[in-house]
């Protein structure tokens, strides 16, 4: 089943989310400060709540933050929610553990954004994303003096593309770049959980963590 069936409404989404139960039993989100990147309309979030002891949401669109903070609201919690460019993020957003879902594929300058994230993240991150195959890094980008491939992308950004990026085009990297990002950020034990194949391409989960794996 691809991410996109489940939000287009086809197919009801798991409550909670699996993902929330990984991070959950790889970090023990019980009295942690979770990140959540790119909370969208709060589904994630409100599990997030029950589980951690402080939840910090944030989204590059205005109406997806308002949607966040209302839809929690009903459900009685109060998650901290901000509009955000994790890339520019105030280091006032660092905390435990940082939960990542289905944003990385649209960023413009997914580089920079994983090397921030290891300054916001203390002890781990679920990072959820789709990736390049090796045949589809068809461009190449210069980042800090280093070499990137990826596949460009087009979202074609708007109002009413709720589940666009902001940007023109994305450019999706190799995982094993992402992999070596995450080293560079400072992630010291990394596991690949899955891959699969998806309607836009292939997918995976991650987890990494700031201290080595026993």
């Amino acid at each position: 089943m691809t991410e996109p069936d489940r939000a287009s409404g086809r197919t009801p989404n798991p409550s909670p989310d699996a993902r929330i139960d990984l991070a959950d039993e790889r970090f023990g989100l019980a009295g942690k400060h979770v990140l959540e990147v790119g909370c969208f309309e709060g589904v994630h979030t409100i599990a997030l709540c029950r589980r951690a002891a402080q939840v910090t949401a944030v989204d590059s669109r205005i109406v997806n933050v308002v949607k966040t903070i209302v839809r929690c609201g009903l459900y009685g919690e109060r998650p901290r929610v901000v509009p955000c460019n994790i890339v520019d993020a105030a280091d006032d957003l660092a905390a435990d553990v940082v939960f990542h879902v289905g944003v990385l594929y649209h960023l413009h300058d997914p580089v920079r954004h994983l090397i921030r994230l290891g300054e916001l993240c203390r002890v781990g991150l679920l990072l959820d994303s789709h990736v390049a195959r090796d045949d589809q890094a068809t461009e190449t980008m210069e980042i800090d003096g280093r070499r990137y491939r990826y596949r460009p992308f087009g979202e074609n950004p708007g109002p009413d593309r709720v589940f666009a990026g902001m940007y023109d085009e994305s450019r999706w990297l190799l995982l094993d770049d992402i992999v070596g990002l995450l080293e560079r950020a400072g992630f010291a034990a990394i596991e690949v959980v899955d891959q699969r194949e998806e309607r836009n391409g292939r997918r995976m989960t991650l987890l990494a963590s700031k201290a080595p794996a026993l």
